[in-house]
């Protein structure tokens, strides 16, 4: 919508994804990308593309549930390890649904090894996965995005990216790399699109460490308490809903950076 008083300028309401829009979620069969997903559909009324990688009943579970809220879905698996085919990949699937008006770079690979247990394998994984794959899905978006129309980018990092540590060196690079990944683009790709990313602290455990966030909060969080997936989901549509935000990483952590 064009303000009637000054055509020259975005309104809010321009910048906002509205009801029925199309959102792209990575990595949304499971955890953090799972509740994301189901947020958009819930509190936005967005649409939404559920990617995942192998994880497919999963995915198609995640999208029943966005179906129960009223809005439409479609499931798609795609290997980020193969980024660029990927990405198009799935910007195919999402043709059925609309035009993308929001993207969630959500999956990740989140491995740790000690230095000379590193391979060039795990490397070439968490790159592609972790950085890579978010340039090539930015620039399908872009593409498929009408002129002069608006979007919304957010990138999940990791508080790690800001302040280095000891453990998971490489998958830490990935996410720094990231950062600067989104702070380029929120320059380059504006004023219609804005690029935002979120660093997420202590959310969820993995599956094979339950009390790993419970027995650190204490000591590393100054709010000495573990997050929950809610969090970063309130994150997420704070940023959508923002018009005067773009090029932010917004940390989520309890302040574990610090």
């Amino acid at each position: 919508m064009v303000n009637s008083t000054n055509a020259s300028s975005h309104s809010d309401a321009n910048w906002a994804p509205v009801d029925g829009s199309v959102a792209v979620v990575t990595g949304a069969a499971k955890r953090i990308g799972r509740q994301i997903a189901l947020a958009l559909a819930q509190q936005l009324k967005l649409n939404v593309v559920v990617h995942c990688g192998n994880s497919v009943d999963a995915a198609n579970a995640v999208a029943t549930e966005i179906q129960d809220y009223g809005c439409r879905s479609v499931v798609v698996s795609a290997d980020l390890n193969q980024s660029e085919a990927a990405a198009a990949r799935i910007f195919a699937a999402a043709q059925r649904l609309g035009v993308v008006r929001v993207l969630i770079n959500c999956a990740a690979v989140f491995d740790d090894k000690r230095l000379l247990d590193v391979s060039s394998a795990h490397c070439a994984e968490h790159f592609a996965v972790n950085t890579v794959a978010p340039i090539f899905l930015t620039q399908q978006l872009v593409r498929q995005l009408p002129a002069g129309e608006t979007a919304h980018i957010v990138n999940m990092l990791d508080w790690r990216a800001q302040r280095a540590t000891a453990t998971h060196v490489v998958y830490s690079a990935t996410k720094a790399a990231l950062a600067s990944v989104t702070k380029g683009l929120a320059q380059q790709l504006g004023p219609h699109v804005q690029v935002n990313g979120i660093a997420p602290g202590a959310i969820l455990p993995p599956d094979e460490r339950p009390n790993w966030h419970t027995d650190r909060a204490v000591e590393s969080i100054p709010l000495k308490r573990a997050g929950k997936p809610s969090d970063i989901c309130d994150a997420v549509v704070f940023l959508l809903r923002s018009s005067f935000i773009t090029g932010e990483i917004l940390h989520v952590s309890g302040g574990e950076e610090l």
